[in-house]
């Protein structure tokens, strides 16, 4: 389980999160409830006293979640970073056409449902043509 799907399925259950010192933390009305480490694969807390007021029902979706993060590998539990390519002469970016396959450069990054145009470190190394003289914007979002 990705950080980000943890986060929002924790928060759509109702209760606030903090990150502090890598850890999440899990407040219930300003008391904290649980902790998962977030360096350190299988190792989370519950705080009893919290837990135990809690309806079933929220305990058990809240300790699925908590379980199936904290077994996630460490190293799978971040999306990769994703580069925008961009063209140093013309500063146009590089998009690759969804279903037809093939390369295009555009003047904007702009999402579409026909191209991509945000690739991983991976994609970018399965290139088949020279690349390295190509610009890479990481995406920041």
């Amino acid at each position: 389980m990705k950080t980000k799907e943890f986060k929002k399925a924790v928060e759509a259950l109702g209760f606030d999160l903090f990150s502090n010192r890598g850890y999440i933390r899990i407040d219930i009305e300003d008391e904290i409830f649980a902790s998962v480490n977030c360096n350190r694969a299988l190792e989370f807390d519950v705080d009893y006293t919290a837990y135990k007021e809690l309806a079933d029902i929220d305990k058990r979706a809240l300790f699925t979640l908590l379980f199936e993060y904290a077994s996630t590998p460490v190293s799978e539990r971040e999306e990769p970073k994703k580069y925008y390519i961009k063209c140093p002469i013309t500063g146009e970016y590089l998009h690759k056409h969804l279903g037809l396959g093939g390369f295009d450069w555009f003047t904007e990054n702009t999402y579409s449902p026909y191209r991509k145009s945000r690739f991983t470190r991976a994609e970018i190394d399965a290139f088949e043509f020279e690349h390295a003289h190509l610009i890479e914007e990481e995406v920041t979002e």
